[in-house]
């Protein structure tokens, strides 16, 4: 009995433990020798295509679990009523997003867009399109009609978004994704830059890719916070994830 007491007064409570976490996110967040090292661990684990690995629900989804876990996060603080995806691959990161929202009680309500939907993705996700949770929209993320169908599919919702940019990697194509799509979202959302980690990738790292050091999605996600006062870095998430892809990459709509 006294062991148990012992050991229940050793235990911080709620708020501790919050306002220590808090402490320790920071801390990491900051500490640049252990990035680089997570960074090394990155080019290392490439060479076994580890972010081509996992599966949520059955479905291939080509995301590190770092940020598979801190979508979670977002998804559960953020309530969205929406969520707006470029970039389908496989499928996998579009029942990610659908299986969180009926985690919070919400009626999935996904849209994924692309240029080219392929047969597998479309065969992976036809349980989830069939059921009216995951809708599908094959086209350039950018062009007019696909702001049109975005602006149809949020029809003027007041409550918060979530838009994840995971498609072309370039500055100019993920700068237009973000003038093009971010202002269509309501006060409070949520824009997640995918791969923003190609900033801090070794020289040379993507040869037969137009994007690398100094042309990426963090590259237009800085761009755009600067030429756009309604947007700002979540600092709740956006150094969160010590292995993940889109490290400074999370914006929130603030005005």
């Amino acid at each position: 009995m006294n062991n148990a007491k012992s050991y229940d007064q050793s235990v911080p409570d709620a708020n501790e433990f919050l306002d220590a976490r808090e402490i320790w996110r920071t801390k990491l967040g900051a500490n640049e020798p252990l990035r680089s090292h997570a960074i090394e661990l990155v080019v290392e684990s490439n060479k076994h295509n580890y972010g081509y690995q996992w599966e949520w629900c059955g479905v291939p989804i080509i995301r590190h679990p770092d940020d598979i876990v801190l979508q979670q996060e977002i998804v559960w603080s953020l309530k969205p009523t929406r969520v707006i995806e470029t970039g389908v691959a496989r499928g996998g990161s579009l029942v990610l997003s659908a299986s969180l929202m009926s985690m919070i009680g919400t009626a999935p309500r996904v849209l994924g867009l692309d240029i080219q939907i392929l047969p597998h993705a479309h065969g992976s996700l036809k349980r989830w399109t069939d059921e009216g949770g995951i809708e599908l929209f094959e086209g350039d993320s950018t062009s007019d009609a696909a702001i049109s169908r975005v602006e149809t599919f949020i029809n003027n919702v007041s409550e918060p978004c979530l838009l994840i940019l995971d498609s072309n990697h370039s500055h100019e194509h993920v700068l237009n994704e973000l003038n093009s799509l971010a202002p269509l979202l309501p006060i409070g959302s949520i824009v997640i830059v995918a791969d923003t980690i190609v900033e801090e990738m070794p020289e040379n790292y993507y040869p037969n890719r137009p994007w690398g050091k100094g042309n990426n999605p963090y590259t237009a996600a800085q761009r755009f916070l600067k030429l756009n006062g309604n947007f700002e870095m979540d600092l709740r998430w956006s150094r969160r994830s010590l292995l993940g892809e889109c490290r400074d990459g999370i914006l929130r709509r603030t005005k």
